[in-house]
């Protein structure tokens, strides 16, 4: 036999395999059985409106618990999602989350969220152009550094250093105001 044939006849390979396949089944799940069997619908609304989740999500649990025999209860889910979307739809929150690049479904009705999430999300857009000017700002600084031999193209990489320089400045200076406001 040879050792390629031996290797794929391996128990240790089977058993990671089955585990991680039930990893990646069970990740596809919203709720497991036991969670199923037991849901307080209420509960599981409140949680799933806290942290923003569209009503869509109803129709996930829906499915991981038809496997199990269990049909969430509606009303009970939609006035604990209610509930949870008055602490997650707030001006801090939407700012939180415009500020953290993260996405928004679109649950919470016009006002307050969206104003702190648009706010928030100009903050980091401009912190993202930053980082990008930084970092050319240091592959300039290392090209300068390892030295450019052409007189014009150093001259033309020093130019570049001090516009990328300023721009980071006015960027600094734009997250600035929009922290105050």
């Amino acid at each position: 036999m040879s050792e390629n044939n031996h290797t794929t006849h391996d128990p240790r390979i089977a058993i990671r395999l089955s585990v991680l396949l039930a990893l990646l089944l069970s990740g596809c799940a919203t709720l497991d059985k036991n969670e199923c069997l037991r849901a307080d619908w209420y509960a599981i609304g409140l949680e799933d409106g806290a942290r923003g989740q569209p009503v869509e999500r109803l129709g996930e649990h829906r499915r991981a618990c038809a496997e199990h025999g269990v049909t969430p209860q509606t009303e009970r889910y939609l006035a604990g999602r209610g509930e949870g979307l008055k602490s997650y739809c707030t001006y801090e929150k939407g700012f939180s989350v415009g500020r953290s690049g993260q996405s928004y479904a679109g649950v919470c009705p016009a006002g307050n969220f969206s104003a702190g999430f648009q706010r928030g999300r100009e903050i980091h857009d401009v912190r993202r152009r930053l980082d990008a000017v930084e970092e050319q700002i240091r592959k300039t600084k290392a090209a300068l550094a390892a030295g450019i031999p052409n007189p014009k193209a150093r001259a033309a990489e020093v130019e570049r250093l001090e516009d990328l320089s300023r721009e980071a400045e006015q960027l600094e200076s734009r997250i600035a105001a929009l922290e105050r406001r």
